[in-house]
C-alpha cells in the first residue's frame, strides 16, 4: 500500500510517498524538475513488500512548500537530508542526481549507496542552449495559451505507450510549480556537478537508458571513484513509468552483491 504524508522542513512541509516500511535502510527517491514524487509511483508499487521506498517532493514542487526565493542545489540537498531517516540509500533522477550527490557528500556516514539515472551533465552538451531551454523564466499571465507548449510537450506529443492520464499528471505537476518551476533548473545549471561527483565516495550504479543524457551520463560516471554503468538501450522514453519492473529488479539485485541475486 502506498501512503502519503508530510514532514516539517525548513521551508514548510515536505510531502512524500512511501510503500510498506521494511527493516533495511530505505531507498529515498529524488525526482526531476518540475515533476514530483509521483514520478516514482510505479516503482513504489512494484517494490512494495520487497524494498522500502520513500519518494519526496523537492521543496517548491508537487505538494511540498516552496522556499521564499531561489536557492542553490546545496540548500535543496540540506532541506531534504533534514527530513530523511538516520541511514538511507538514494535514487536520483535528473535534478535529483545533483541533489543526491550533495547529500551523499555532506552526509556520507548516513548514505550507503546511490543509484543515478539521467545524470544532468549538460557541460557535455550545448550548455548555453540547454540552460536557455530548461531555466527559462516564467511569468503568470491571464491567458490560457501560456500553457499550450507545455500541454503539447506533456500530453499531445507524449511518448508512445504513456497513458493519457499519466501524461496529464505530469502536466499538472508542471502547473503546480508555475511560475517558479524553473528555480531548481536554474540551481542545477549553477551547480558544478562534475566536480561534486568526483567527491562522491559511495558505490554508485548509473542506470543508462537511451536519450540525450546517455553519453553525458557515461562521461560523468567515468569521473566518479566508484561508479558502475548499466546500459539499458531497450528502455527508451519515460523509463520510470514504462519500465518500473526492470528498474525494480536492478535495484533489488544491487542489494545482493556477493550473494544470490533474486529472480
Amino acid at each position: 500500500m502506498i501512503r502519503r504524508r508530510y514532514i516539517d522542513g525548513r521551508y514548510g512541509q515536505v510531502h512524500l510517498r512511501e510503500n510498506t516500511p521494511l527493516g533495511e535502510p530505505p531507498l529515498v527517491c529524488l525526482h526531476a524538475t518540475a515533476y514530483s514524487s509521483r514520478s516514482f509511483s510505479a516503482l513504489l508499487a512494484v517494490l512494495d513488500g520487497k524494498r522500502h521506498v520513500i519518494a519526496l517532493d523537492t521543496p517548491g514542487y508537487g505538494e511540498s512548500d516552496a522556499p521564499d526565493g531561489r536557492i542553490g542545489i546545496e540548500a535543496y540537498a540540506e532541506s531534504i537530508a533534514e527530513v530523511c531517516p538516520d541511514r538511507f540509500e538514494l535514487f536520483g533522477y535528473h535534478t535529483g542526481v545533483s541533489i543526491a550527490a550533495e547529500i551523499a557528500i555532506g552526509h556520507a556516514a548516513r548514505v550507503d549507496r546511490l543509484t543515478f539515472m539521467g545524470i544532468p551533465h549538460f557541460r557535455a552538451l550545448d550548455f548555453a542552449a540547454w540552460r536557455s531551454k530548461l531555466a527559462a523564466r516564467h511569468v503568470l499571465g491571464e491567458r490560457l495559451d501560456q500553457f499550450e507548449e507545455r500541454w503539447r510537450f506533456f500530453v499531445s506529443e507524449r511518448a508512445a505507450r504513456l497513458p493519457l492520464g499519466r501524461a496529464f499528471e505530469n502536466f499538472v505537476d508542471e502547473l503546480k510549480a508555475w511560475p517558479h518551476g524553473w528555480w531548481a533548473h536554474d540551481a542545477l545549471f549553477e551547480h558544478d556537478l562534475l566536480a561534486r561527483l568526483e567527491q562522491v565516495r559511495q558505490p554508485t550504479t548509473v542506470l543508462n537508458p537511451p536519450g540525450h543524457l546517455a553519453e553525458p551520463s557515461r562521461r560523468a560516471a567515468a569521473a566518479m571513484p566508484d561508479a558502475t554503468v548499466i546500459e539499458l538501450p531497450e528502455m527508451p522514453g519515460p523509463a520510470l513509468d514504462l519500465y518500473a519492473d526492470t528498474i525494480a529488479s536492478l535495484l533489488l539485485a544491487k542489494q545482493f552483491v556477493g550473494g544470490a541475486v533474486p529472480a
